[in-house]
């Protein structure tokens, strides 16, 4: 384990200090009240079918009601919200994006936003008949980082070499730093077009396109199995050595998972069939129900078998926690680093958890999940709201008392350790 914590720790800086990483990663934490929002309006217009239940009863009245209130005024107005919200999430990416690396680089924030936008729209939309958007969604999320990037550090460089417009001292800041950001501007939209001509005179595609295109192998890895059970061992095991899983594996997977959910947005409003399984911000509620390595259960497992000191005391202070996803008092006060009794299950039960819930989505036993909900709603609920399944809330309570039975002898063994441990203190005494 020490083999791999020098390494680890050593990405781990990179990807907080590396300006363009450290600025994706931000922009994208930054748009999710976006996702949000765009899902909570989607729930509103994707009402379930009131036949399936029994007519007369209470909860088919509720659905009743909830379709009564997607086909009105109120269904409009929330297609209206989805459309400028998930649809448009390239966008705020984008612009986040922008901002947080112009920042880094001492550059004008709000102007080199200008810049970006700018560009990102002369290449990924037509003009004919309207604006075209099938860019500005999920579908043009890597080309929005793409264009953040490259406009900012062109825009870096003739600062750098100090090519700008230079007005006289005696001209307030406010007045002369749109001046200044002109050539950085003009040299951007050439460098812009420039490429997209190339790239349409190589390949026959705009470059948003021609960037999809690179991906859709990478997108349709990260949907199999293989890919969700390396990306939920990473999450769990990085624990272990003391290394955050979520940020080290969530740096590289985060704008993947988004660009599922997207499409599996896009897809549900127009009445086609969803496709992504592994998508963001849900996907933790079907791994890790409670936090990292499914801590909920493990809470529950020491509520049930632990007598030590230590763990009951841990467990009275960090365990509700857990009902909401937070569960770094328990990982640091259990703790879950190098502990030799409970790695196994930390690891293995959100493969577990991974392995039943792909099956489920893959054979449609289950709905696929398409709406973005806060993380610390409690799982049940995320799911539900997620999937607008009702079988989700089922099936995590099945997999919660079978975490929890895996759980118990390990639990069992290190509050046996624990307890020896108290012995010896006590005696000692």
């Amino acid at each position: 384990m020490s083999i791999l914590e020098k390494p680890l720790g050593k990405f781990s800086v990179f990807i907080s200090n590396n300006k363009f990483t450290s600025a994706i990663i931000h922009g994208i934490t930054i748009s999710i009240p976006v996702t949000i929002i765009g899902g909570l309006a989607t729930l509103i217009t994707a009402a379930p079918d009131p036949t399936i239940l029994a007519e007369g009863t209470f909860f088919r009245g509720v659905l009743e009601f909830w379709s009564s209130l997607a086909a009105g005024s109120l269904g409009v107005f929330s297609t209206f919200v989805n459309n400028v919200t998930m649809n448009m999430i390239a966008v705020y990416c984008l612009l986040a994006i922008t901002y947080r690396l112009a920042d880094s680089f001492k550059l004008e924030r709000m102007t080199s936003c200008m810049t970006s936008l700018i560009v990102f729209l002369m290449v990924a939309c037509t003009f004919d008949t309207g604006i075209s958007m099938s860019f500005l969604g999920g579908r043009g999320l890597f080309f929005a980082m793409f264009v953040a990037c490259l406009s900012v550090f062109i825009t870096h460089l003739l600062f750098e070499r100090n090519i700008k417009i230079t007005l006289p001292d005696s001209v307030p800041p406010n007045v002369a730093a749109p001046f200044e950001q002109l050539i950085p501007l003009i040299v951007n939209i050439i460098v812009f077009y420039v490429l997209n001509q190339i790239c349409v005179g190589l390949t026959g595609v705009i470059i948003p396109e021609f960037i999809m295109n690179i991906f859709k192998p990478l997108l349709s890895a990260s949907d199999t199995l293989p890919a969700m059970l390396i990306y939920a061992f990473l999450l769990n095991a990085l624990w272990i050595i003391g290394v955050n899983g979520g940020n080290i594996v969530n740096s590289v997977m985060s704008s993947i998972l988004l660009i599922n959910l997207a499409e599996n947005a896009e897809a549900y409003a127009a009445g086609q069939p969803l496709t992504h399984i592994f998508c963001y911000s849900p996907n933790t509620s079907i791994m890790n129900p409670g936090g990292s390595g499914a801590a909920l259960a493990l809470v529950i497992a020491a509520l049930i078998v632990a007598k030590s000191d230590h763990l009951k005391a841990i467990t009275r202070i960090g365990g509700a926690g857990t009902i909401f996803n937070i569960s770094e008092p328990i990982v640091y006060g259990y703790p879950i680093v190098l502990n030799s009794y409970l790695f196994i299950p930390f690891i293995l039960v959100p493969m577990l958890n991974t392995t039943v819930w792909y099956f489920l989505m893959r054979l449609d036993i289950v709905g696929k999940m398409f709406i973005n909900v806060p993380w610390v709603l409690p799982a049940p609920i995320q799911l539900f709201l997620a999937t607008l399944d009702w079988k989700t809330i089922i099936i995590w309570i099945v997999l919660i008392v079978v975490n929890v039975l895996i759980y118990i002898p390990f639990v069992k063994m290190y509050d046996n350790h624990l307890l020896k441990e108290q012995g010896i203190e006590t005696s000692e005494q």
